[in-house]
This record gives structure tokens, sequence and C-alpha cells, in this order.
């Protein structure tokens, strides 16, 4: 090739790798968004992503990578991909890591410590648990330690030696904070993943802050039953231990309805405006299993057609296969307007100390949000009326599934 284009500071020789922990968004215009910044790059991102994946010098490539590419344009954009994401913090050269900033995204960006570390309920009731079940001399495995306050708890608690696995940039800063707090020499930051990643001795406790809005979305279940098989001793103590996934009918707050749903109003609405009846929309199977986030407090005051049922009761000791395939059956006790089914969860932290994202117990400081999974349009219930109510996870499928279906009609 003899097209030129410019590699800033590369040279053939440099070496590069992916930086492991950084999040990127790939759009379909040839773009791919890391941060707040949305930078150009080649069609082929991901073999160039792949090629990365350890350390490569940029020469060889960039001549790997050439032979899958024809065209002088393809090869500009090729080079010039690379240099993009060697500029913006993607691809890291040798001895970069721990001088070149780093760009707070994913797991790193600190809005998400800051709200987990805000919310006083759930971290003290994690540092409650740790004191209780943390004896002097044990070994402790903390699964996404984050900014390390569960680590350090620990090593406070007595434990011997803990091992903080962290995959994203923020367990340099973490790293930080263990010397800080004087446990240098008993806190050692293991980086990565802790599928992938091996620990010197086995520990006795395993402590992970990994529960999402859903208990299961940030894969606890297959996480402790890889820390169980590869980490811990047969006799091993969990936090958390236990969680159990709860539903309540409720009706929808109109206002928020309508900034998620296609409601009858705005399409009335709609059709004034602009001469078009949008009443399709209403029926649509998109408008049906739309899911809404709330944070639980907010929904305190909405109208509750039944008492919660347990949908599912999630052993998080590692022992069961991370798979739920679970039905309950409510039956509505008030008439009303059925927007959908409030998803909360309750978790055993430690004996006697729970966590619950109920709209009744969470406070405006709760960092996790409750679930509406709506059935678009708000129905009318009557007393007597049942739902089923189908709660499913399996590993390959990233997330809960919940499916809504309506039985027999009851009394008025």
């Amino acid at each position: 090739m003899t097209a030129k284009t410019s590699t800033g500071d590369l040279s053939p020789e440099t070496v590069l790798q992916r930086a492991p922990s950084l999040t990127l968004e790939l759009g379909t215009d040839a773009t791919v968004r890391v941060g707040n910044r949305r930078i150009p790059v080649a069609q082929n991102i991901l073999p160039i992503l792949q090629t990365f994946e350890q350390p490569v010098a940029f020469g060889i490539a960039v001549k790997s990578l050439s032979e899958k590419i024809t065209g002088a344009q393809a090869w500009i954009e090729l080079v010039s991909t690379i240099t993009n994401l060697h500029k913006v913090g993607v691809l890291v050269g040798e001895g970069e890591r721990e001088k070149k900033p780093v760009l707070g995204t994913g797991w790193s960006a600190p809005m998400i410590h800051i709200a987990m570390l805000n919310d006083r309920m759930r971290t003290e009731a994690f540092i409650r648990g740790i004191e209780t079940v943390v004896k002097p001399g044990d070994v402790v495995v903390d699964i996404g330690t984050g900014t390390g306050v569960m680590a350090v708890a620990a090593a406070r608690a007595g434990a011997r030696h803990v091992y903080a696995i962290e995959a994203s940039e923020m367990g340099r800063t973490a790293k930080d904070v263990f010397a800080a707090n004087g446990f240098a020499d008993r806190i050692t930051l293991v980086p990565g993943w802790s599928s992938q990643v091996e620990l010197p001795e086995r520990a006795n406790v395993l402590v992970a802050e990994i529960i999402g809005n859903d208990p299961l979305e940030e894969g606890v279940m297959e996480s402790f039953a890889d820390a169980r098989k590869r980490f811990l001793t047969p006799d091993a103590r969990m936090i958390p231990s236990r969680a159990r996934a709860l539903g309540v009918p409720v009706t929808v707050d109109q206002e928020v309805l309508a900034r998620y749903a296609f409601t009858p109003e705005a399409t009335n609405a709609w059709k004034e405006l602009y001469g078009i009846n949008f009443d399709p929309v209403l029926t649509s199977t998109l408008n049906k299993s739309m899911v809404i986030n709330v944070k639980p407090h907010t929904a305190r005051e909405w109208p509750q057609l039944s008492s919660p049922i347990v949908l599912a009761d999630l052993d998080l000791s590692g022992t069961r296969p991370p798979l739920v395939n679970e039905s309950a059956e409510l039956t509505i006790e008030k008439p009303g307007l059925l927007g959908g089914l409030l998803v909360y969860f309750e978790l055993d932290v430690a004996p006697g100390e729970r966590i619950s994202t109920s709209p009744a117990e969470a406070g405006e400081g709760c960092s996790w949000t409750a679930r509406i999974w709506t059935l678009g349009t708000q129905q009318a219930a009557k007393r007597g009326d049942k739902i089923r109510i189908d709660y499913k996870y399996r590993v390959d499928s990233s997330q809960t599934r919940i499916e809504l279906i309506p039985q027999n009609s009851g009394s008025t």
C-alpha cells in the first residue's frame, strides 16, 4: 500500500493491547462511543479489538489485519481506527496504563460507585453482614470490589487476607484505597473477571455486591457457582446467601406510563396534531412488552391490586445451576386498572441482615430501581381475576424474562 495516514506517536514497533475494562458502544454508522465521545472507526472494528486482545506490535497488527481488506481507503480507515482507539485509551501501550488517564466508562464510571456509596441502607447492611460473618484469620474473596469498601470492611473484621477481584479500571483506585486505610499488605487486588483469574489459596468467605435491579442481572448465580468450584473451601460462607424476587400488580402512574408506553391519550393528541391515526401502536407487540424502571419509593402510593407474591426463591450458595424457571399465580384482590407487575427483591445479606427494594421499605437513597413489566395500556381488572407469572433466567439469555399471562376472569 502506498497510501499514507497520520499515526500520531505510534511507530511500527509500538506494542499495544486492548484496555480490558472499557465499555464500548458500537454504532451502526461506523462509529464507536467511548464515554461521551463518538469516534469514527473502520467497519472491521471487531477484528481489530480481537487482534489487540493480547499485546501486539502496531506494525504486525496492521499487516495481519490488512490481509483481510482490499483497497487503499480500507487500509487508511484501518490505520486511522487503531490510531484513534489509542488516542482515547481503548488501546494502550506498554507502561501507559499507569500514566495515561483512563476514561470512566461502564463499571469504571464514578456515578455508579457514588450512588452505591450514598445508599447507606445497601452499604451499611453489607458492612454489618461482613462484621457478623467474617472471623479473625479468615481468607476472603471479594468479587467486583469496586471502590474497595467491602474488602476494607473484611480486613477490619479480622480477615487474614482479602483477595479483591475487579475487572474495571476502578480497581486501580481501590488499590490506593487499600493502602490509604493501612491494608496494602492484607488486601491483594486481582485485576480481571472472576471467571478468568486464579487465586493462590482457597477462601472460606465470599463477598460480592453484584446484585442488579433484578437480583440476577449481573450474573451473581453463575459467578457464585464458579467461585464455589475454584476459589472456596467446602464450608465457605457467602455474603449474600439468598434472594427472593417478588411481584405485585399495580396501577401505574399515568404520567410515568406515558413516558414509556403508547397510551390512548397520546395517540388521540397526535391525531389532532398531525391528522394521522396512530391507534395500531397501542396493540403492537412492543407496547405490550415494555419494562419501566422506577425508584422504588416513587411507586409507594400507586394502587396495589393484590398482596405481593414470591416469584422465585433464589439460592445464591453456588451449589445450584444458574437456571431459573418458576411459575406463580396471583389473584386480583382489589378491582382497578392493571398497568403491570412491579417486581422487587429481598436480599439475605447475612444472618439478621436483610435488604428490601419494596416501595414500602426502600428510601429515597436506594440505588436500585424496581421494574414494572407493563401490559401496555392499563386494563380494568376485577376481584378474582387470575394472572400466571413466569419468571425465567438462563445464562445465555443475559437477563430475567417475566411473562404475564391472564387466566380466567373473576367476580366484580
